[in-house]
């Protein structure tokens, strides 16, 4: 179950979660170990480091996966979703840290985009993805 590719991704600890006595909700971290579907370490900037189940931490969506919901659905998205999402895709594109992290945060500022651009890290997921790929 063990998932060492997205070691190092920046992450967010989902903003609505309800239990969290690390109290980092909402807060953005790089994503230290992917052990399992239970236990995922993130280290924040501003210092400390917390676990997490991978349900509760999520990524930036692939990018082309949000240039296809703005091609597909832009037109009937409010005028400030749109920018946003497309500002987040731009953003991917220059592929730094700081560009991702700024993605993010204009992630954290739009909650009604956070369902088009975010998806959990889920080890399993991406681990079934990749061998899909594969074939």
């Amino acid at each position: 179950m063990e998932n060492q590719n997205l070691a190092g991704t920046l992450v967010l600890v989902k903003p609505d979660l309800e239990n969290d006595p690390d109290a980092k909700r909402g807060q953005i971290g790089v994503l230290t170990y992917a052990r399992s579907e239970t236990e995922n370490y993130v280290r924040f900037p501003e210092g400390g480091e917390a676990f997490y189940p991978s349900a509760q931490v999520m990524m930036l969506k692939d990018k082309q996966e949000i240039f296809n919901d703005l091609t597909n659905n832009g037109s009937s998205m409010p005028l400030d979703d749109f920018k946003a999402m497309y500002k987040i895709m731009l953003l991917q594109d220059r592929g730094t840290s700081q560009a991702l992290f700024s993605a993010l945060a204009i992630a954290i500022d739009h909650p009604t985009l956070q369902d088009k651009v975010l998806d959990s890290i889920s080890p399993a997921q991406k681990q079934e993805l990749e061998k899909s790929y594969s074939r």
